[in-house]
């Protein structure tokens, strides 16, 4: 197995092998951190390597992190082959060192196809993409619809494992392989209709929310990981599985991941919102409605006044002095005026906390005032969250699957 201190980067390599200097090194990285792109398509886009050199160091590399060759016989081979212009195959031949064509890489596209996941010819497709546009592997696999991101992540948590030593390759392969058929069945759940295979905005995966919420530290989420990895499980299951974390905190952050990914909740937020759910037990729609509200500056009561007897939920003739005042106030009152709301049983609270919802989606332009109406109205008459009726009414989407309720069937759904 290869030990953790054996990963090298691209540039890394190139640079130690002599292929590149440093100087053209940094002039990638600044590219690459200009236009966002892959720091090996930067390079070929750049002039400072071929497509054919760039695969070959690629390929080198893998070698190299998987442990099947030595680090200076990666950088070595690279070297001749570099020098001579030849295939990886005739370089490793030059050097004296036998290619180990019967050993099994850990590459990520090895790996998916070992645990029948993708088909060879689904790969040879996707590696052709790769090297066309310089997309991740992962992102090609998504796009096309074969693999879903978070079966992608857990492809790379395997690779990752298997690397440092943790797990064996066997087991990581049955792992994922578990995985991907229990990904099938959930995906039928009428609880996941409308989930969607498709690359995720890169955000915090649930083990990183969690330990920004100091729910978990970071020793318990590499071994629950490990634990995911080798029983095929969602690490939400290994969390409550090793009670790191009530069930209701798990949805709760599964939920807040999707609003991530749809934008309805920035990372400054989430990790509060499910701070505040872990510690209070408080539910996740009055959470995530607070932390985005009741910190602002500006006087957010009125807004949610507005909406509120727009909507017909509040009516302005019965509303008392004392909240008035707090309307005309220039700084934030929204905490005192949904207190006083609910103390003079002037709204329901479900009403108040969705229309609180609104009030940020409205600021960070996700919908407009109209449709907040149209959510804050489905959503009473369907016993929804704010959350659950945009997604209904179609403007967010399913980027999450959830675990069915017990006594749900799996695939219940047509």
């Amino acid at each position: 197995m290869a030990d953790e201190q054996t990963q090298i980067r691209i540039g890394d390599l190139l640079l130690q092998s002599g292929i590149l200097t440093s100087d053209y090194i940094r002039d990638a990285l600044h590219n690459f951190e200009q236009r966002g792109l892959p720091i090996g398509k930067v390079l070929v886009m750049s002039g400072y390597l071929t497509e054919a050199q760039l695969r070959t160091a690629l390929e080198v590399q893998s070698l190299v992190n998987d442990g099947l060759i030595p680090l200076q016989v990666g950088l070595a081979v690279l070297q001749i082959a570099h020098k001579d212009k030849i295939p990886l195959a005739e370089a490793l031949q030059s050097s004296g060192f036998v290619q180990p064509e019967d050993q099994a890489t850990n590459k990520l596209g090895q790996l998916l196809v070992a645990a029948m996941i993708v088909t060879n010819k689904e790969l040879d497709e996707a590696l052709q993409t790769n090297v066309r546009t310089g997309l991740p592997l992962g992102h090609i696999f998504c796009f096309r619809g074969f693999v879903s991101q978070q079966l992608i992540n857990t492809a790379l948590l395997a690779q990752q494992l298997i690397r440092r030593g943790m797990i064996d390759r066997e087991a990581a392969i049955l792992g994922l392989r578990a995985a991907a058929e229990r990904e099938k069945r959930l995906e039928k759940a009428e609880i996941n209709r409308g989930f969607l295979r498709l690359p995720n905005k890169p955000t915090l995966k649930l083990g990183e929310l969690f330990m920004e919420a100091k729910i978990i530290s970071e020793t318990a989420l590499l071994d629950a990981l490990n634990r995911s990895l080798s029983i095929g499980a969602f690490i939400g299951e290994v969390f409550v599985e090793l009670n790191l974390a009530p069930q209701n905190v798990v949805d709760a952050g599964v939920e807040i991941q999707e609003m991530l990914d749809n934008g309805t909740l920035t990372v400054a937020y989430a990790a509060e919102a499910l701070m505040m759910v872990r510690k209070d037990n408080t539910p996740l729609y009055k959470t995530v409605a607070e932390v985005a509200v009741f910190r602002q500056r500006k006087n957010k009561a009125v807004d949610l006044m507005e909406i509120l007897t727009s909507s017909g939920q509040v009516t302005l003739i019965n509303v008392p002095g004392e909240i008035q005042e707090r309307l005309e106030l220039s700084y934030n009152q929204a905490t005192d005026v949904c207190k006083l709301l609910l103390q003079h049983n002037l709204v329901n609270e479900r009403a108040m906390y969705a229309g609180l919802r609104c009030v940020y989606l409205i600021d960070e332009k996700l919908i407009n005032f109209q449709q907040a109406i149209m959510a804050l109205d489905f959503s009473l008459r369907a016993n929804l969250t704010l959350d659950e009726a945009i997604f209904q009414l179609g403007w967010t989407q399913r980027t999450r699957l959830r675990v069915p309720p017990e006594g749900e069937q799996a695939g219940a759904a047509t």
